[in-house]
């Protein structure tokens, strides 16, 4: 009789693992949808109040730092109040259609390695660990990460169907 194999999403089971590669893999994603872009492009808005891939960029770097603060009071603290944040009002302080998109890409990843880095060494039932979201209630850091990645996969797409767009104009 063979070894039983957990599978990989069961806490305690060397599990987890897959959402982690998930995140890392955003980031590199990112940097080739937008590399060699004009910026006419990267700039490109294709409504009033939507956001173009600037601004986009700006927002994963604000949702990256928000992740990552989460996840640390989290893994730190006993079941820790993680406050709502205004995307929008950040996505305005931020101004990302000014900044440089190397710049906003550099943030992301950084953020992301860091985050990726954290979560990679950590024991596979503390991500059963739980924090209270103000918006969204009781969370765990499972649970917390599959949301943040299912965001950022959400935002690529968005950004090769702006990409495209914009290339069509």
């Amino acid at each position: 009789m063979g070894a039983f194999v957990y599978p990989r999403s069961e806490p305690g089971s060397g599990g987890h693992l897959d959402l982690v590669e998930r995140l890392n893999a955003v980031a590199p994603a990112l940097r080739r949808e937008v590399d060699g872009l004009p910026e006419a492009v990267l700039t490109y808005r294709p409504a009033e109040g939507e956001w173009s891939i600037h601004e986009i960029c700006g927002h994963l770097c604000d949702a990256a730092y928000f992740l990552h603060t989460r996840l640390f009071r989290m893994i730190t603290q006993e079941e820790p109040r993680l406050p709502a944040y205004d995307q929008e009002a950040l996505a305005r302080a931020r101004n990302a259609q000014e900044a440089r998109i190397d710049d906003l890409l550099a943030e992301f990843s950084a953020q992301q390695a860091e985050t990726v880095e954290m979560l990679a060494d950590l024991v596979h039932w503390n991500w059963a660990r739980t924090g209270r979201h103000e918006e969204l209630g009781r969370i765990s850091i499972r649970q917390l990460v599959d949301r943040a990645v299912a965001h950022d996969e959400n935002h690529l797409a968005q950004v090769r169907a702006l990409k495209a767009k914009a290339e069509k104009r």
